[in-house]
């Protein structure tokens, strides 16, 4: 279906001002202008500093959401208990200590394709 995109009309915006009710709130595209589909990362992470509670603190809402033209992931991080505030940030940890590895690979094969593209061409 990515040949549809040509037809499309509707554009990720660069990220909104954040609001007083979120540490994070922003939707940004992942392809550079002119390359075809809706890939998009979403990160919200609401600020609960202004929110007051009685019996139990307010669970804030954590959302990160990784999309494509055609598939979407969702992760959800739950801060409520020692154990889930420490999964939540392992989990941050792996994804990020993955996608360091994921572009050092990728860029070593960007290389390796120009290497090969260079010497094909004499």
């Amino acid at each position: 279906m990515s040949y549809l995109t040509i037809y499309a009309t509707r554009r990720l915006v660069a990220a909104p001002a954040p609001s007083k009710r979120a540490r994070i709130d922003e939707c940004l595209a992942l392809n550079l202008p002119g390359h075809h589909g809706d890939a998009a990362i979403r990160a919200f992470v609401e600020d609960t500093s202004r929110r007051r509670f009685r019996r139990q603190p307010p669970k804030p809402r954590i959302r990160l959401r990784i999309s494509d033209c055609t598939n979407q992931i969702s992760l959800a991080f739950e801060v409520d208990s020692p154990e889930r505030r420490a999964n939540a940030l392992h989990k941050m940890d792996t994804l990020l200590g993955s996608l360091t590895r994921f572009r050092a690979a990728v860029e070593a094969e960007c290389e390796l394709y120009e290497h090969r593209c260079r010497h094909r061409q004499r």
